[in-house]
């Protein structure tokens, strides 16, 4: 009887390590007087191994975790290369090693970057997941799939909450690696998902902000000029049109058109797809004449830096950013008495429910209007 293969981590078998050149790190399979090697693709100094394990590396977690999961991924192979009498076929070892050894150093960062250009979203949908992608290698305990660990995932969590202040948005970085980890899993490429029993809570929103009337004209009248200027004709016609920061950057002078007395543009929301028509008013209308038809005159961030120091100079205790003209525009029409149904079609809602959270806020507003005249 032959007995069972002997699996064993070995460091620096051709004796170059030292001080300054390292030795690699391999995995020996010996069985029936053969043995296979297998790179895990790490090599560190003399002095950054010790017993097992890599030590006195700045990499030495990921490295070792890479030489872990290697290890037992060997092991979980043996069966496969097994035959029936209970006998080992060495050389079929070599074969999985070329398949999937080599695949546990490959570049995580380097096939995700590739996936997000490929996938198909919106321009905006694909910045927010290059922000992630941005975080990730900032964070730089994932950049190989061997990394994907719970235990990784778990930092990367506690890294994101030093950059954002709220859950929500730290849920919205998982949210957004998470198809890529499926992905990676139907290609092969990953064998088990690291967030299997981790649960990221959704957290809390903070509601929707929007100005009141009042608040609107105070931004509208500022005496502006330049950059600072172009920003807030820009959320004063989505605070009239209720368009969205990717629509309304979009509108040239082709899309708007006469009826009767009105000028209009029909169009489709980039987002979702829904077509919408709406009627320009007079103050609308002007700014798309004060620059010929085309608003877009800079990027979304850029509108909102400039929006932080406009709310300033308006006195307005609250972080203005373009979206919140859209949010503007709904509760401004639902105090005037548009019908909610109206109102949906105004925003290219795809159903009423998501045009009732702004009633649900109006009814908040109510209260606390009350509480003030208390």
């Amino acid at each position: 009887m032959a007995g069972i293969p002997q699996i064993k981590v070995i460091f620096d078998r051709r004796k170059n390590a030292s001080a300054v050149n390292p030795g690699t790190i391999e995995i020996e399979v010996s069985y029936n007087r053969e043995r296979v090697r297998l790179s895990t693709g790490v090599a560190v100094l003399k002095q950054q191994w010790v017993g097992r394990e890599v030590i006195n590396h700045p990499d030495a977690d990921r490295l070792n975790e890479q030489i872990r999961r290697i290890y037992d991924g060997i092991h979980g192979k043996m069966s496969t290369i097994a035959s029936k009498k209970g006998e080992y076929d060495l050389s079929l070892l070599k074969k999985l090693k070329k398949i999937k050894v080599q695949e546990s150093s490959t570049s995580f960062l380097d096939w995700l970057e590739k996936r997000i250009y490929m996938r198909p979203v919106t321009e905006s949908t694909r910045r927010q997941h290059l922000v992630m992608l941005k975080c990730l290698r900032e964070f730089g305990l994932i950049r190989f799939f061997c990394d994907l660990t719970p235990k990784n995932i778990r930092l990367w969590d506690d890294f994101i909450h030093k950059r954002v202040t709220t859950q929500s948005s730290v849920h919205g970085y998982h949210k957004r690696l998470k198809p890529y980890i499926v992905e990676a899993i139907q290609f092969e490429m990953l064998e088990s998902n690291p967030y299997d029993g981790m649960r990221i809570p959704r957290g809390k929103s903070e509601g929707i902000k929007f100005l009141t009337e009042e608040e609107r004209h105070r931004v509208e009248f500022l005496e502006l000029y330049g950059m600072t200027e172009k920003a807030r004709d820009m959320f004063i016609f989505s605070c009239y049109t209720g368009l969205a920061y990717s629509d309304l950057v979009k509108i040239k002078k082709s899309d708007v058109f006469r009826q009767g007395e009105d000028y209009c543009i029909r169009d489709k929301r980039l987002k979702t797809g829904m077509p919408y028509t709406i009627v320009l008013l007079p103050k609308a209308i002007a700014i798309l004449r004060k620059y010929d038809y085309n608003l877009n005159l800079m990027s979304n961030q850029k509108c909102n830096d400039q929006l932080k120091l406009i709310a300033s100079m308006a006195k307005l205790h609250i972080n203005l950013t373009m979206h919140m003209g859209r949010h503007t525009f709904a509760t401004w029409a639902l105090t005037k008495g548009v019908g909610i149904e109206t109102v949906s079609k105004m925003l290219a809602h795809s159903n009423v429910t998501m045009t009732e959270k702004y009633a649900k806020v109006l009814q908040s507003s109510v209260i606390q209007g009350y509480n003030l005249l208390k």
